[in-house]
């Protein structure tokens, strides 16, 4: 048989826990999914950068000048450029290189 003592040691340990947890929230709302959409519709202003940059890099390619040499250089400059900004927007979806630079948006 359990002692008085035990007996209150126990009920008290229960009504503790209880009481714990009844300080909880009774519901946990889930953190919304994060898709390369989500991302992109909440960053508009980099995806309007990233498109006018990759604009950009077209017109480089297209035009028959070389600048005085630093064609090149701008192009690459704007490639790595254009990564960032797509690697900065996506950065929560934690995708390796590849997956950055080919996601659609």
């Amino acid at each position: 048989m359990i002692s008085k003592f035990r007996a209150a040691a126990i009920g008290a340990i229960v009504m503790a826990g209880a009481t714990s947890l009844a300080a909880l929230p009774q519901s946990v709302s889930a953190q919304p999914t994060l898709t390369v959409q989500s991302e992109a519709a909440a960053h508009p202003r980099l995806v309007e950068a990233i498109h006018a940059m990759e604009g950009a890099y077209r017109d480089l390619q297209q035009a028959p000048d070389d600048f005085g040499g630093n064609k090149a250089q701008a192009m690459t400059d704007t490639r790595a450029a254009i990564h960032s900004l797509r690697k900065a927007l996506f950065f929560r979806l934690k995708m390796d290189d590849a997956a950055i630079d080919r996601a659609q948006f």
